[in-house]
């Protein structure tokens, strides 16, 4: 069941008008989790794992809408750095 996380830390880098915000979170997000981050106007965004994950989907998609994150995992309990991009 889908649930609201929230990153472990944050740190943010001046980017010229924009910032780079690398948000961690560590092995408490599953499946289809999501974080009401609240940035607006996001450039881009990705995310990479870090930890080793047991199935063969290795990858972490993310979807983005209006200040939400959603995160496509394929398996729960998993770690990653989500990487965005966003005016400010």
């Amino acid at each position: 069941m889908a649930a609201a996380v929230t990153p472990s830390s944050i740190q943010r880098l001046s980017a010229g008008s924009n910032t780079l915000a690398a948000c961690t979170f560590a092995n408490t997000t599953d499946d289809a989790d999501y974080w009401a981050s609240g940035m607006k106007e996001v450039v881009g965004y990705w995310a990479t794992g870090t930890d080793d994950p047991t199935q063969t989907k290795e990858k972490v998609d993310v979807g983005y809408s209006a200040g939400t994150f959603t995160f496509y995992l394929g398996e729960d309990n998993r770690s990653f750095i989500l990487y965005v991009l966003y005016k400010g």
